[in-house]
């Protein structure tokens, strides 16, 4: 009884508003033209989870951060960059590379 009654009430306060929007409403949903689909697409919700989003990102900034440091580290730039190039023999060599093979080559033979 309660229950009708305030349906019976809700429905006389409402009975003057109308909802004039219903083509708007139907071409949003359902785009026919080109131009409303372009439309509804560009009105798309797109949820995207924070936190798996946040930790990959942490994540691949360690990665860098990581490898930066550790190229750093090696100092193989440094070395790179320091490096002689030596001719033996009518040949040419880089100066590091000659020696350690010279080296080699000497301790076969002692040993």
């Amino acid at each position: 009884m309660e229950r009708e009654s305030m349906n019976k009430r809700l429905r006389e306060e409402l009975e003057e508003l109308r909802f004039g929007g219903q083509e708007d409403v139907v071409r949003r949903t359902h785009p026919r033209s080109w131009s409303d689909r372009l439309l509804a697409l560009w009105n798309k919700e797109l949820e995207l989870p924070v936190v798996p989003l946040g930790l990959s990102f942490v994540i691949l900034l360690a990665v860098a951060a990581a490898s930066q440091l550790r190229s750093s580290d090696d100092g193989s730039e440094a070395a790179d960059n320091r490096r002689e190039l030596v001719e033996v023999g009518g040949n040419t060599y880089w100066k590091d590379d000659y020696e350690r093979a010279v080296a080699a080559i000497e301790n076969k033979d002692q040993g």
